[in-house]
């Protein structure tokens, strides 16, 4: 699966015949399914005269699949929207936005350490999409990657860059190594960031990339295909299910403002006691033999 095959990025709108190229492409390279990625920057949420732009509209007969030489049939064509902030104020917006939720896939790039702080502690979406065209300006801690993935998001790093020129490359192995020394592989995406057809690899190929970018076989098996479907499951199950869960921890984790909850539902020492007693002989009625009844005439003649 590749969940990003960039469509618009900020005012530049890629051409629909380009789009279908690289559709057709990525279907005949094996995928099962495209996310098509439209990527705004900031101003976009900041500023009340701009909104955001609806989900792009690509269905299966315009692409036209029918002369590929694949057996399958199964190809799903998703649409994601991908938010560069820099405010967190920014990012309630968007989480707040109709439009933002009627997209499949909802992804944010951080631009500091704050807002990728805040990213791994709040926000309903699915993608923490991580620079790999550029340096990452500050340091990704372990505490803060274990809260993301302890709350279902996944970290996403794009390949493109590494294959347009030597400067790319050295900044996405670079990054790449920084990220998986912290992650371990778990929750990563491994997708395109493709806006040509040519970019486009094949999932043999992207595994192989993998290697360079710090993954062993299996986190890059799963970069490439099961966690992205863990992370389209996610993002249905944000969208569709009712905002009420059930989250339970150990007592000694709960911190001192809320130790009062403990002592509050505590049973009472007089109901305890006597519920144990009840019990107790409850027990003890069950545990005991049944009296055997005495047969009329079976006791022996006193002489």
């Amino acid at each position: 699966m590749d969940l990003n095959i960039i469509v618009q990025q900020e005012n530049r709108v890629i051409d629909s015949t380009n789009v279908i190229k690289m559709i057709r492409a990525a279907y005949k390279l094996g995928y099962e399914a495209v996310a098509l990625n439209v990527i705004i920057g900031g101003d976009v949420l900041s500023q009340k005269n701009k909104q955001i732009p609806e989900p792009p509209v690509f269905r299966l007969e315009d692409c036209d699949l029918s002369d590929c030489q694949t057996q399958r049939t199964r190809f799903k064509i998703l649409t994601r929207l991908t938010a560069i902030a820099k405010e967190s104020i920014q990012c309630h917006c968007l989480f707040q936005s109709p439009v933002a939720k009627s997209y499949d896939l909802l992804a944010v790039a951080p631009c500091n350490e704050t807002i990728f702080h805040y990213l791994c502690n709040e926000g309903e979406f699915d993608i923490i999409s991580l620079p790999m065209a550029t340096w990452i300006g500050y340091h990704i801690k372990r505490q803060q990657v274990g809260l993301a993935v302890s709350r279902g998001l996944f970290f996403e790093i794009q390949y493109t860059p590494s294959i347009i020129d030597q400067s790319g490359r050295q900044k996405t192995i670079a990054n790449s190594a920084a990220v998986m020394q912290v992650t371990k592989g778990k929750n990563m995406l491994l997708s395109s960031g493709a806006e040509q057809a040519h970019h486009l690899r094949s999932p043999a190929d992207v595994a192989n990339l993998a290697l360079l970018f710090s993954f062993n076989q299996c986190t890059a098996r799963d970069a490439i295909y099961g966690n992205c479907k863990s992370a389209i499951l996610h993002s249905q199950t944000r969208r569709k299910t009712s905002r009420a869960i059930i989250f339970s921890s150990a007592v000694s984790e709960l911190p001192k403002c809320d130790a009062w909850l403990v002592e509050s539902c505590q049973v009472p020492e007089e109901c305890k006691g006597s519920t144990i007693k009840r019990r107790l002989e409850e027990t003890v009625h069950t545990n005991q033999p049944p009296k055997k009844k005495k047969k009329k005439g079976s006791q022996r003649p006193t002489h």
